[in-house]
């Protein structure tokens, strides 16, 4: 779904029926990735020990070289360090959350403010995509929330009466909720999560309502998707199992997708590319071919760039 979601980003623009599905997807597709990512972070120290070398060393990196890439294609004018390009803003709020959670989790009540700071930092206008502040901010609940969670509270929601339909409900209400954002005309830039009220020309009780919602349905996907998982291994578990390599990689194959997309004239053909290019892009960087490839290639890089002391032998 996020792939799918990135490779909709500007045919969606023309096409209510890819707007639809676009609106819906980020509905839910990055609250439940990071509570996701919020679940195995439990290692809190380790967690902030690696923060640099696995989230913000490969940020700098391809953030890097995506400014390049759009330079060259003339999309942008200068190059930024402390604003993420595109998908990127993931790592760069992974950094920071593994970074601060050994410290948060000591906050009294943290999750119940994480709530708070992320529904009234909409009225910060000095928050956005420097340094993903507003991100950070906004799906902080969701991340904390993650890892809170632990194996019995999921088996207990499981057991929950009734508990598989209710996630099937949640779908059926996602869907609803995108049928009326269309026809409400609500703009689908408010599901990034990257901007202060003020830029949306809706009054901000609307906007302050609509991120209570957010948060709602977004609790409410991530218990769909707890309930209606099973323990059985699908062709699909090695998607997950790959998930970084995959969100590492993806943008570098789906923005030449896109560009191609733009040449098809007739819609349905564009969709069916776009979509059989995600689920391409899915399979091949999920390959463990790939995936080891690129864990060689990110530890050299480290090493690299954060030589290990050679550790003096003792003589006992």
């Amino acid at each position: 779904m996020v792939i799918l979601g990135h490779a909709l980003e500007y045919f969606r623009l023309n096409n209510e029926i890819a707007e639809f599905f676009y609106v819906f997807i980020y509905l839910f597709h990055m609250p439940v990735f990071i509570f996701i990512s919020g679940y195995f972070s439990k290692r809190v120290q380790k967690g902030r020990k690696s923060a640099v070398k696995t989230f913000l060393i490969p940020y700098l990196i391809l953030n890097f070289i995506l400014s390049i890439i759009l330079l060259l294609m003339g999309k942008i004018e200068t190059i930024t360090i402390l604003n993420p390009g595109w998908t990127l803003w993931y790592l760069y709020c992974m950094f920071i959350w593994r970074l601060l959670l050994p410290d948060l989790i000591k906050v009294r009540h943290v999750l119940l403010f994480s709530f708070i700071v992320g529904i009234f930092s909409g009225l910060l206008t000095e928050f956005g995509t420097y340094m993903a502040m507003a991100r950070t901010l906004g799906f902080l609940p969701f991340f904390l929330a993650g890892y809170y969670t632990d194996r019995k509270l999921i088996e207990k929601l499981r057991h929950f009466p009734f508990a598989r339909l209710l996630g099937f409900s949640v779908v059926l209400i996602g869907l609803l909720t995108a049928f009326i954002w269309l026809k409400a005309q609500l703009p689908p830039e408010i599901l990034w999560g990257d901007r202060a009220y003020d830029l949306f020309e809706i009054p901000l009780w609307q906007n302050i309502l609509a991120d209570m919602f957010l948060y709602a349905l977004g609790f409410a996907f991530v218990f769909a998707f707890l309930v209606m998982a099973t323990e059985k291994r699908h062709f699909y578990t090695v998607w997950g199992q790959n998930t970084l390599a995959i969100y590492l990689l993806h943008i570098y194959l789906i923005a030449p997708i896109v560009q191609l997309g733009e040449f098809i004239q007739n819609p349905l053909r564009h969709g069916l590319i776009l979509v059989g290019g995600a689920l391409l892009t899915v399979y091949i960087l999920s390959r463990p071919l790939v995936t080891h490839r690129l864990g060689i290639v990110i530890k050299k890089v480290n090493q690299w760039i954060m030589p290990e002391k050679n550790k003096k032998r003792t003589k006992e």
